[in-house]
């Protein structure tokens, strides 16, 4: 990400929670060499998740009411 705004750096900090919350679960002592190939795929998957949860939420809402 080239020069991201100021929604998609909050995005940046709510995908770092995510991991690190399965950092916790995983140890924070084992290095990024010594995960498995399951668990660093499981913290790709919480950081892409992390982050498109995050852009979802502060999305503008617009009203899908129809008019008539």
């Amino acid at each position: 990400m080239i020069d991201p705004d100021a929604r998609e750096r909050q995005a940046l900090q709510t995908a770092m929670k995510f991991m690190g919350e399965l950092m916790a679960e995983i140890g924070w002592a084992t290095r990024f060499n010594e995960l498995s190939a399951e668990q660093a795929q499981a913290l790709a998957e919480a950081a892409i998740d992390g982050f498109q949860e995050a852009m979802a939420a502060s999305t503008p809402k617009t009203d899908l009411e129809v008019p008539f």
